[in-house]
């Protein structure tokens, strides 16, 4: 006989494992890195929320992906990050019409955020060429608050959610060496952003070995997190999808694979561990 439901403040207890019912990442790598291309890969029909300059250009024959384009916006955008009924917008039409969700990207709407803190009333003496202190930490507030409204609606009906982030310039020491090179957005976000986030990969080119994502720190480049990947072999992966010929796996097999595997972390792309996992629910599923 099955348990009877327990609700608490408005919410039912549920097993754990029927807990993760869509995807949240935060993708991040320098330009040209294949950042929108793989997102893109992610289930069903995709919605891009786009902030970047020719950003979607990449995957404009894709017959699955339409652009919600605020490239152009000002600042005045930003307003719609504080909303938690319709961030960015995203009505409960939109929202039932699409099966996932890319942001891109936060690093230019984080930059759209800081405008807005130079040009609120609230902030005293903020000018373009110097921002005030209480500019940035504007910006933080009003990044954070994109991030956890987007991702709560999202949530809400279950759909998938992708945030895309630039690479910053490298950290150095004084000598000039690298100690690390992070996702572009300014003070404490870099830290603070990812912590929302089930997946947190980095995308980038690997000298004469093409492009690769890391799901752990490596390279000098953090932070990268996962709960899909095994994390106790390598570090990172080839990414081997062929975006002109739809060839290769992406996030939507990587997704089906993880709920085939009864949500257990799935050995890396590549491995012949891989192999067989992909070979045998193929076989299942005919």
């Amino acid at each position: 006989m099955d348990e009877e439901a327990i609700t608490i403040k408005g919410q039912t207890i549920s097993r754990a494992g029927n807990s993760s019912n869509r995807l949240t990442a935060l993708i991040w790598g320098p330009s040209g890195g294949g950042k929108t291309t793989l997102a893109c890969t992610l289930p069903g029909r995709k919605l891009i929320v786009n902030f970047d300059p020719d950003g979607p250009a990449s995957v404009a024959n894709r017959e699955d992906v339409d652009v919600l384009d605020y490239s152009s916006n000002t600042h005045a955008i930003t307003e719609t990050f504080k909303s938690e009924t319709e961030p960015l917008g995203l009505t409960k039409a939109v929202l039932q019409r699409y099966d996932s969700f890319i942001i891109d990207s936060i690093t230019n709407a984080s930059d759209k955020s800081l405008d807005a803190g130079i040009a609120s009333a609230l902030v005293k003496g903020s000018q373009v060429e110097r921002p005030a202190p209480g500019s940035y930490q504007f910006r933080n507030r009003l990044t954070l608050k994109l991030v956890k409204n987007v991702l709560r609606l999202t949530g809400q009906y279950s759909k998938h959610c992708v945030f895309i982030g630039h690479e910053d310039s490298p950290t150095t020491s004084d000598e000039g060496t690298v100690l690390f090179i992070s996702v572009a957005l300014g003070g404490t976000l870099p830290n603070s952003v990812p912590i929302d986030f089930s997946e947190v990969w980095g995308v980038y080119e690997v000298g004469g070995k093409g492009r690769h994502i890391a799901i752990r720190p490596c390279r000098s480049r953090k932070p990268m997190k996962t709960r899909m990947f095994v994390t106790s072999k390598e570090p990172e992966f080839p990414y081997t999808y062929n975006a002109d010929t739809n060839e290769g796996d992406g996030i939507a097999t990587w997704w089906k694979m993880w709920n085939y595997n009864n949500k257990q972390k799935i050995p890396l792309p590549g491995t012949s561990e891989y192999n067989r996992l992909i070979s045998k629910m193929e076989n299942r599923h005919g």
